[in-house]
């Protein structure tokens, strides 16, 4: 038996071997099509028989481990970009793709295991701000370049660079603001790197890559765990392994319920399965991601009253944007425990009660506001509907069932509000969060009642947090002030309310937009790519990454009394 295991192990690394050869060729007929636009001799003939021998790979190494989990395991995400290949045949670049990240994900994971580089995260390893940023600005520079190729487009001409570069930006920072029409403008290779795109974006470079890794059956290698702990919150350090096994089960999980619910739904008003699959896939992965992006221009108004669609897509967009380790805690506590609400952390339990009145309270207040508007035309459970559906979407994840351009300016507002209070930490979404709102309202509360400490569930809150809420806010609102004063001059004859409202939208990564984003000047959208940059990475991040950690004062100077309010 162990002896066959070797065999196996052998033959496995000679396979893949073989995998980085057939990459390379993948590759160089890539950049020599797309790049230089010169077709290679046989390329087409190349292309498909390398596709079938790594086909003829996996199959052999199911026989011949009879199918043992542990190597289906390390072949899973193989088996799944062959199904595809077979459902979606017409594009074959879509595997050329997948072998060429896989291989170079693999090459990554030993050159982290190398000590120069051990000793190159070591630095980073103490400014994860940096990493951060870093990580999301390459990955938007590398899908502005996918989208700016003629394959990309529609029409088969180039979408040009600012407009690629802004959407490359609006799906990797899950906003959904565009300057172009997802479902008519982009071709399925388009669709395909902005849906790329959004699921990286979603979890994060770091955790998308060492995700990677672990689904193609490697160990994360000491580097590697060094770097992706210093993304990840204090908090969620202890069992790396586990965390990341919970994020990838829980989006899997998530995504593939969502797809098929809205699959049932669509696939009546699609010409085919195979544009109902992909429909389907590419909704859930966007609601899950809070992203926004959506094939149909007027977003999901067509299904404002089919309570499946509407059900599905908040649902995703709720627990996408509570965040990994609240869904972790819940699991946990509630499935695993069988224990009630008062044994989640003070994190969960201020993160779901602080969600569940953002939403039933924007409910009501939008229900109100828009009535003798949209609204009107509505059944009243048509409304309330409508209602629900916009105030979980607002938040963070930008789809619609009304019209947003046609809003009042009072529920616009109101709108503008809860885009930038936004998701929650450690969620796919965007804005101040959640639990800093929390802080906020707390703060108030303990300023008004003459306390001395901000409370909470019979829990003192740090000083170091509160003065973090405040830096956070402030920084915010800097940010948005003054990027909103760049786009009052650069959009000359658009209403200030619009304006406001298309900011914090980006901001926030929420994606709403009240019709002017296709008529943004050239700065005018540069000014929203870097809103959109901002919000996803954090001010705070931001903040850290260009600030120098300085060691604690060993002395204090006396305290001093100021005027305020």
């Amino acid at each position: 038996m162990n002896l066959k295991k070797n065999n196996i192990l052998d033959s496995w690394d000679f396979l893949e071997l073989t995998n980085y050869f057939i990459a390379l060729i993948f590759l160089v007929n890539l950049i020599a099509k797309h790049f230089f636009y010169y077709s290679l001799p046989y390329a087409n003939t190349l292309v498909i028989a390398s596709t079938v021998y790594f086909t003829i790979q996996r199959i052999y190494i199911v026989i011949a481990t009879e199918a043992e989990l542990k190597y289906l395991k390390r072949i899973s995400l193989d088996l799944i970009a062959i199904a595809v290949v077979i459902v979606f045949n017409d594009y074959l670049i879509i595997f050329q793709l997948y072998l060429i990240v896989r291989q170079f994900i693999l090459i990554l994971d030993k050159f982290f295991s190398t000590k120069p580089a051990k000793s190159f995260v070591t630095k980073f390893r103490h400014h994860p701000a940096k990493v951060i940023l870093s990580s999301f600005a390459l990955i938007i520079l590398l899908g502005t370049t996918f989208l700016a190729l003629p394959i990309s487009s529609a029409d088969g001409n180039s979408i040009g660079i600012l407009d690629a570069l802004f959407t490359s930006t609006s799906a990797t920072c899950v906003t959904g603001l565009i300057v172009l029409d997802t479902g008519s403008a982009f071709s399925f290779f388009g669709k395909f790197v902005i849906m790329l795109l959004i699921q990286i974006g979603g979890l994060g470079i770091m955790t998308f890559s060492t995700a990677l890794i672990m689904l193609l059956g490697k160990k994360i290698s000491i580097g590697g765990k060094s770097l992706i702990k210093g993304v990840l919150d204090d908090n969620i350090q202890k069992d790396l392994n586990n965390l990341l096994e919970g994020i990838i089960i829980t989006t899997i999980l998530f995504e593939i319920a969502g797809a098929i619910l809205l699959y049932i739904r669509l696939s009546p008003n699609l010409p085919s399965v195979k544009t109902a699959i992909w429909h389907s896939v590419f909704h859930s992965i966007s609601s899950f991601c809070n992203a926004g992006f959506c094939f149909y221009s007027d977003s999901f108004s067509a299904y404002r009253s089919d309570i499946i669609i509407n059900m599905t897509v908040m649902m995703l967009i709720i627990f996408g944007g509570i965040g990994f380790s609240v869904l972790m805690d819940m699991k946990y506590n509630f499935f695993q425990k069988r224990r009630p609400f008062r044994f989640l952390s003070l994190h969960s339990k201020i993160v779901i009660v602080t969600t569940l009145i953002l939403i039933f309270g924007g409910t009501f207040i939008i229900f109100i506001l828009d009535y003798s508007n949209q609204l009107m035309g509505m059944s009243i459970s048509e409304g309330f509907l409508a209602s629900l559906f916009q105030s979980v979407t607002t938040r963070t994840a930008g789809f619609n069932t009304i019209d947003i351009s046609q809003i009042n300016y009072a529920t616009a507002l109101f709108m503008i509000v809860l885009m930038f209070i936004g998701a929650s930490p450690g969620s796919t979404g965007g804005g101040i969060k959640t639990t800093t709102f929390a802080v906020m309202v707390l703060s108030i509360i303990s300023i008004i009642k003459g306390r001395d400490d901000v409370e909470v569930y019979k829990r003192k809150l740090s000083e170091k947090i509160t003065k973090e809420v405040v830096a956070l806010v402030a920084i915010s609102v800097a940010i948005l002030v003054t990027l909103i004063l760049v786009l009052s001059l650069s959009e000359k004859g658009t209403s200030f309310i619009k304006i406001a409202f298309e900011a914090v939208s980006a901001f926030g990564t929420v994606g709403l937009s009240m019709g002017i984003t296709s008529n943004l000047t050239s700065i005018g959208k540069i000014a929203i790519i870097l809103l959109m940059y901002l919000g996803r990475v954090g001010p705070l991040t931001l903040a850290f990454a260009l600030g120098e950690k300085k060691l604690k004062s060993a002395y204090h100077y006396p305290e001093g009394n100021i005027g305020i309010g």
